[in-house]
């Protein structure tokens, strides 16, 4: 059996596809099985994926486009590896990535999922996040501070936690699996840049903001469920200008506002224990002073 299964889901990425395979075929760590599933692509990219010869790349076809979360769920079905990654078909991996992360798992039994740090730019900045599994669970109600395509997970813990990606959360069921796993599981973010993401006008977040915005405001509000909040409509767009560093500080009015929502999200909290209280206020802190992790 391979040390690592690297499952890769393919949908229209012709443009960038044989640069992702190739960075994760070179890795330092040969010991590996790359899941290839074309999703119904059609603009070439199963042509790319039929003539890749490497013995060590599985390919599966789908004869039409049944989403990302039926592939990645496939993927996790095959699997054979200790570990399992994700990597992405318009991405590229650092070529020891693979080797940095399955080192940092060897070494850290209690871990079930990491990342890693990455550049959306070739000459940076690096972007790193949260790197302890309370800073991580804290941040989560912001935003996702695990990037998908990067992530290692235990196939013991994929079994052990029957970890399968939910189809009722389009466009953010990376985002929901983190924080599902948050109350059950080990996340860790490796303080290395491993990652290429690539931004282009073709990715989801560009593509269908208004559906995944839908599912983190149905995951965030999940979350919250937990400090016996139920926040409207107003409340969830105090919260988001928190989580996207939009509040004014020149705007006393609104910074106020600010002020008064995230302390009364720390009582809550207080009464309820769900998050770490100094994590949390420090995020906070963080949010109204417009300064990301």
């Amino acid at each position: 059996m391979p040390k690592i299964s690297v499952i890769m889901p393919v949908y229209n990425n012709a443009l960038y596809l044989q640069e992702a395979v190739n960075s994760i075929l070179l890795q330092t760590l040969t010991d590996l099985e790359l899941i290839i599933i074309d999703d119904g692509s059609t603009d070439g990219s199963a042509g790319i994926i039929h003539e890749i010869g490497d013995t060590r790349v599985r390919k599966i076809f789908h004869s039409e486009n049944m989403g990302i979360v039926t592939s990645l769920n496939q993927g996790l079905d095959l699997a054979r590896g200790q570990y399992i990654a994700r990597m992405d078909s318009d991405d590229i991996a650092a070529l020891n990535r693979l080797e940095v992360q399955a080192y940092f798992m060897d070494q850290n039994r209690s871990i079930d999922v990491c990342g890693t740090g990455y550049t959306t730019n070739y000459l940076g900045p690096v972007k790193l996040n949260p790197m302890n599994h309370e800073e991580i669970k804290v941040w989560l109600l912001f935003y996702c501070c695990i990037l998908h395509p990067s992530v290692m997970m235990r196939r013991s813990s994929v079994n052990r936690l029957h970890i399968r990606y939910d189809h009722n959360y389009p466009h953010a069921e990376d985002y929901e699996l983190w924080n599902r796993l948050s109350t059950c599981a080990q996340l860790a973010n490796i303080p290395h840049n491993l990652m290429y993401y690539r931004l282009h006008g073709g990715q989801v977040s560009n593509t269908h903001r208004a559906i995944q915005d839908d599912s983190a405001r149905r995951i965030r509000q999940r979350q919250l469920s937990g400090l016996g909040i139920q926040l409207s409509d107003e409340e969830y767009a105090q919260l988001v200008k928190l989580a996207e560093f939009r509040v004014n500080a020149e705007n006393y009015e609104e910074y106020q506002a600010a002020v008064g929502f995230a302390n009364w999200l720390i009582e809550r909290n207080r009464q309820s224990r769900v998050f770490n209280e100094e994590l949390l206020t420090m995020a906070l802190s963080r949010c109204i002073s417009r300064v990301p992790y």
